[in-house]
């Protein structure tokens, strides 16, 4: 009964790892005059966007800084959220399933 159990515990965490899929990396480009100073990625459908990733850093005009995405089955779709350094707020939602990278131009 042990052994059965086992293999039934083995064969979730092997399901449950491979719905989730790999991790994606994700590159978020300032291309904008703008100097990001929040942001918050959620995979699409997801009413939470989650915590916010920057962790007191920012990203400056013309940088760019990377996101392992790790949670959800199709990272394909996200919606980010951006707030400035003046606070004001940008919503964006991309497609990254050939092209990893966002592109923020500063434009709603």
């Amino acid at each position: 009964m042990k052994l059965f159990a086992a293999a039934v515990l083995a064969l979730t965490l092997v399901t449950t790892t491979t719905l989730a899929g790999p991790p994606l990396r994700l590159w978020v480009k300032n291309s904008s005059q703008v100097t990001i100073g929040k942001l918050y990625i959620a995979i699409a459908g997801h009413d939470d966007p989650g915590a916010e990733r920057l962790g007191g850093k920012t990203i400056a005009p013309k940088g760019k800084m990377q996101f392992l995405l790790e949670d959800g089955a199709d990272k394909c779709v996200v919606d980010l959220k951006l707030l400035s350094d003046t606070g004001k707020e940008y919503s964006y939602r991309a497609r990254l399933c050939e092209d990893h990278t966002f592109t923020f131009r500063g434009r709603p």
